[in-house]
């Protein structure tokens, strides 16, 4: 039997128990604070992309607890509590 492509082979690794996590749940308790600096608007996305120090590019969304997207502008620093692995902004604060 010849191997299916990979776009056509099924993952099953799910679960049908609602009560059980997703094994590739993240713990938040494992975060980091960063300073980065906002590159990008992109209000048709309901978007703003910000970079770290160290050059990571994150995206803030109007579900990013904190901080009001129409507020921020280029160059503005914010302040953003990011999961470890698999990086994603928590929440984000505007930097006065």
């Amino acid at each position: 039997m010849a191997e299916r492509p990979m776009h056509l082979q099924m993952n099953y690794a799910f679960s049908l128990n609602p009560r059980r996590e997703p094994k590739g749940s993240q713990d938040e308790g494992d975060t980091r604070r960063v300073e980065a600096v906002v590159v990008a608007l992109i209000p048709e996305y309901h978007q703003v992309k910000v970079r770290d120090g160290d050059g990571h590019l994150y995206a803030l969304t109007r579900k990013t607890q904190g901080v009001d997207l129409a507020s921020l502008h280029e160059g503005q620093r914010v302040v953003c509590t990011v999961t470890r692995k698999l990086p994603r902004v928590l929440n984000a604060a505007a930097v006065a």
